[in-house]
């Protein structure tokens, strides 16, 4: 080593030292800055929680009101209405009891008319029935389904309407009679409401949905909460008309609490389905979005030169 190179060096190392010397002032100037960092961000995190609360609330509120108006929908639909409303009008005229008393004279109107139709005396609910159809059925069972299907397929199309008096005239279902409330509950008109009430009320989330990722939230959360209660309110509805409609005497009384526990059944199925996919999604986004945790903390290095020593 030259001796003219000797003084650069001497600077060199007393450089570094000062650096050294004056780095648990700067490791002290970092920490500061490091909590006043976090301390900003916290803020902001509280900030935004708080920002995310109403839409949050509201997604939770709208969220139990769509799963009300998806369950009403598909309660009411053709296939499940006519079957809940088969069972309620067989409940109301005691098709056990009536069928084997007038099967023989059902066939025989009907042999008599092969290309016309049918329509039983004695009953509450008026009915056609096709003579082809009760002709194609073979046992007393495949002309109970027969009825079955028919009542459900008349009350579901025309709701109290269907009904009859002893004269053959149409009857007025009272106020107070659960029969009219039922029937009328899941007849075509209302499905033609929850039909237009889906749609609308699925926009209507929309709104919060929006207001909750704004603010940088997840609105899965709010909706798995929102299904959650839901499913709650479904569970309570179910015990209870499955506890009442053992205190019916009363065979109309007791099948449409099973209707209504059936309904309940529905909703219960859908919120669930729900609560379940938004907390998976919600645990699946979580783990795999998570940020690492790091500490941004300024430290100075000091990298001397490689002639230095």
């Amino acid at each position: 080593m030259s001796i003219e190179s000797r003084p650069n060096q001497d600077l060199e190392a007393e450089d570094a030292q000062d650096e050294l010397d004056r780095r648990p002032f700067l490791d002290d100037d970092a920490r500061r800055w490091d909590q006043r960092r976090r301390d900003l961000e916290r803020r902001r995190a509280a900030a935004v929680k708080r920002s995310a609360g109403p839409p949050a609330i509201l997604t939770v509120i709208l969220t139990v009101l769509a799963l009300f108006t998806l369950t009403g929908y598909q309660v009411t639909t053709e296939t499940a209405a006519s079957r809940l409303l088969g069972r309620l009008g067989a409940s109301l005229i005691e098709l056990d009891r009536w069928l084997p008393e007038h099967r023989e004279d059902i066939e025989l109107q009907a042999r008599d008319r092969p290309e016309a139709t049918v329509r039983p005396g004695d009953l509450p609910i008026e009915l056609v029935l096709p003579s082809a159809a009760v002709l194609e059925a073979i046992d007393a069972q495949a002309l109970d389904t027969l009825l079955l299907d028919t009542i459900g397929h008349t009350l579901y199309t025309r709701s109290t309407g269907a009904f009859r008096n002893d004269e053959g005239e149409r009857q007025a279902l009272g106020i107070d009679e659960p029969v009219r409330w039922t029937v009328q509950a899941l007849d075509e008109g209302r499905h033609s409401f929850w039909r237009a009430a889906l749609p609308i009320t699925l926009l209507v989330l929309l709104a919060p949905v929006a207001g909750v990722l704004l603010a940088g939230r997840s609105p899965l959360t709010p909706i798995a909460i929102g299904a959650g209660i839901s499913a709650a309110l479904c569970l309570a509805a179910w015990f209870l008309t499955q506890t009442l409609a053992g205190f019916f005497d009363a065979a109309v009384d007791k099948e449409t609490m099973l209707i209504l526990r059936d309904g309940a059944w529905i909703g219960l199925r859908n919120s669930l389905a729900v609560t379940v996919t938004a907390a998976a999604l919600t645990f699946l986004l979580s783990t795999l979005l998570r940020p690492r945790a790091r500490r941004h903390v300024w430290e100075p290095t000091v990298t001397p030169d490689s002639d230095t020593f």
